[in-house]
């Protein structure tokens, strides 16, 4: 079994990623997280909204270089996003733009479930 090498996009992300951290909390800060740590992978959101747009976010992860490179890259596109943008958003999208290979995109699963829970929480918070 080789070691499929990682994307340019996954080494530039996972060398320098975007928008580490998380958000203190605050009336225009919303947050969510799936995964587990002890399965491999765990995601982490924070987002600053301001009306019906992320104005700022912010993620954490456990995981391996292509699950850093996709916190990292969701950072980045979803600032702007509305809830609505949130919830259709599918893990499909990081995994094209990356180069996901097949046995990794099970953790891109639950990167979505962090990104429609983030949705669920911002909709409870109006």
């Amino acid at each position: 079994m080789s070691e499929t090498p990682y994307s340019p996009l996954v080494v530039e992300h996972f060398g320098h990623p975007r928008n580490v951290g998380r958000f203190a909390p605050a009336a225009d800060v919303i947050t969510a997280s799936a995964g587990d740590p002890e399965q491999g992978v765990r995601f982490d959101l924070s987002a600053r909204v301001h009306g019906d747009r992320i104005v700022a976010m912010r993620f954490e992860v456990y995981g391996c270089p292509h699950c850093i490179a996709a916190g990292s890259l969701l950072s980045e596109r979803l600032q702007g996003a509305t809830q609505e943008q949130l919830r259709r958003w599918s893990w499909r999208e990081a995994s094209d733009e990356l180069e996901f290979p097949p046995d990794k995109r099970g953790r891109l699963l639950v990167l979505e479930d962090a990104v429609h829970a983030l949705a669920t929480q911002w909709q409870r918070r109006q």
